[in-house]
């Protein structure tokens, strides 16, 4: 993995960076079920930043696929 900056949270120097796509989830008004939005846009977060934001990791060829 390269070093850079994460995209979410900024930090500088990250050698831990992968390559997602932001979700945003909502639930519905009973709270039973979510809908769940893929933002368009291609980003590089860094591990912290995975383990308490929603995404959808991107391999090679997946952009533009439905959130799993």
């Amino acid at each position: 993995m390269e070093m850079g900056a994460c995209e979410s949270c900024g930090e500088v120097g990250c050698d831990d960076l992968v390559t997602l796509q932001r979700l945003y989830v909502q639930p519905d008004r009973d709270g039973a079920d979510a809908i769940v939005f893929r933002v368009d846009d291609i980003e590089r977060w860094c591990a912290a930043c995975r383990t308490h934001y929603p995404h959808q990791l991107v391999s090679e060829g997946d952009e533009g696929q439905p959130p799993r």
